[in-house]
């Protein structure tokens, strides 16, 4: 008989979630860079264009890497936490839908704004239920969908501006 592979990362391992946190960071200080002028509910139409096109290209690609990326570590976190975090990703979904469909309307100015603050906020409580989920999952044990996910996610949000 032979065991079972090590499939949680231990204190002082190389644990997922030392990968995704900065990942996360750099996510995080991106979107609040084309986003944060849209927070003016006296924002023009042009600032909240560019948010809405962030939205539609560049951070709608990292979100499908980020969820199928969260979907390869079920086999390692507890089927409640894996909803929880399917739940999660599926809110910024709706959340980044509306700000698109918002955003490109004419005089929709205040409630842009608060859209793109509760999205802001709801991307920063995924990530970190994501990091938390990922800290008992060992990087060197991911399968090779994931391990290539997360090449195509440190590769999109790391490369020098």
């Amino acid at each position: 008989m032979t065991a079972a592979p090590v499939t949680v990362a231990f204190p002082g391992e190389d644990s997922l979630e030392r990968v995704l946190r900065p990942l996360h960071d750099a996510w995080l200080a991106e979107a609040r860079r084309f986003l944060e002028p849209a927070f003016d509910t006296a924002a023009d139409f042009w600032s909240r264009w560019d948010a809405v096109r962030y939205l539609a290209d560049d951070f709608l690609d990292r979100l499908r890497v980020a969820r199928a990326l969260v979907r390869e570590l079920r086999p390692f976190i507890a089927p409640d936490v894996s909803e929880r975090l399917e739940r999660g990703g599926e809110q910024i979904v709706r959340a980044r839908l509306e700000l698109d469909r918002i955003g490109r309307r004419r005089g929709t100015a205040p409630e842009f704004a608060g859209g793109t603050r509760r999205l802001l906020t709801e991307l920063s409580v995924w990530f970190a239920e994501v990091e938390l989920a990922a800290t008992v999952v060992a990087r060197d044990v991911l399968p090779p969908e994931a391990v290539a996910l997360l090449a195509q996610h440190e590769a999109t949000l790391l490369l020098p501006e």
